[in-house]
C-alpha cells in the first residue's frame, strides 16, 4: 500500500447537493499523474478487512477528469468523485457514520504532506 499524502486533514462535511462527503485534497492541481485509481485500490484493500469492498470506475482515459464511480463497502454504495483540475478525491453517501468509519480505517494510509 502507498501512503496517501494530503494537503489538509480529511474532513467529513455536508455535500453541496445531498448527504455527506469525505474529501482528500491530494496532489497538485492539473497534475494528471496523481494516482487516484491506485489510491482507490489501496482504500478498497484497507476497507476489505472490515467488509467485502470493490471499486467500480469507467474505463481509463489519459486525459480523464471529473470521474465518477462507486465504492461498494459491505452493503453500502459510496459515491466516488475525483478530478485532476482541483486535485481531490471525494467519497459521498447519506450516512456520516459510514464515512466516519471509512475515515477511521484510512488513518494509517493518510498523512499530511
Amino acid at each position: 500500500l502507498t501512503m496517501i499524502k494530503v494537503h489538509a486533514k480529511p474532513a467529513i462535511e455536508p455535500h453541496r447537493k445531498r448527504g455527506w462527503e469525505l474529501v482528500l485534497w491530494t496532489g497538485a492541481a492539473f497534475d494528471h499523474s496523481t494516482p487516484f485509481r491506485a489510491m482507490l485500490t489501496d482504500i478498497a484493500t484497507v476497507l476489505s478487512k472490515d467488509a467485502p469492498t470493490s471499486v467500480e470506475l469507467p474505463g481509463y482515459r489519459a486525459t480523464e477528469d471529473d470521474v465518477e464511480g462507486v465504492l461498494r463497502f459491505g452493503d453500502e454504495s459510496i459515491g466516488i468523485y475525483y478530478e485532476h483540475s482541483l486535485s481531490y478525491l471525494s467519497l459521498m453517501c447519506e450516512s456520516p457514520k459510514t464515512l466516519n468509519r471509512i475515515c477511521d480505517r484510512l488513518q494509517p494510509l493518510v498523512a499530511l504532506a
